[in-house]
């Protein structure tokens, strides 16, 4: 067979080549075109994301998660979140709650939120996180990636 195909006849689609650079957020918006890069707060030596959110007994807080796709590390400002506890992420300066694209398909109780990293707001160009402190997901991952995951 040619080298296109695998062993059982699949075309083989290589896998793009991502350097350090394309790893890391740089500029990711709400819905409302408000860039939620942190000027004043870094995680993992980057400057992070930060988000509100709010807690099922109401309970309201910052937290900035690390701009590097698949890193867990976040910094909570105000308030804490225990691991399992899921939680609604809203934008800090507009107060609108994120975009939900689906229930994780990992913990199948968080929701998986989106981010958009350009000003078209393109489901295609944006990156995702489950809200359930603990789950798999719960870093940010590009939305392709979970996209293809959930079969969407």
């Amino acid at each position: 067979m040619s080298e296109i195909f695998d062993t059982e006849g699949k075309l083989k689609i290589p896998a793009k080549e991502l350097n350090r650079e394309e790893l890391i957020v740089k500029e990711v918006y709400c819905p409302e075109g408000h860039n939620l890069i942190s000027k004043e707060h870094k995680v993992s030596d980057h400057p992070g994301i930060e988000l509100a959110f709010r807690k099922k007994n109401g309970e309201e807080g910052i937290v900035v998660l690390s701009p590097i796709l698949g890193d867990f590390n976040a910094v909570f400002l105000r308030g804490k979140v225990d691991d399992g506890e899921v939680v609604k992420f809203r934008c800090p300066v507009c107060d609108r709650e994120l975009p939900v694209l689906s229930t994780c398909n990992i913990c199948g109780e968080g929701k998986i939120y989106v981010l958009f990293l350009d000003k078209t707001f393109s489901f295609n160009n944006a990156i995702t996180f489950c809200s359930k402190k603990g789950c798999s997901n719960s870093s940010i991952r590009r939305s392709d990636a979970i996209i293809t995951a959930l079969g969407l």
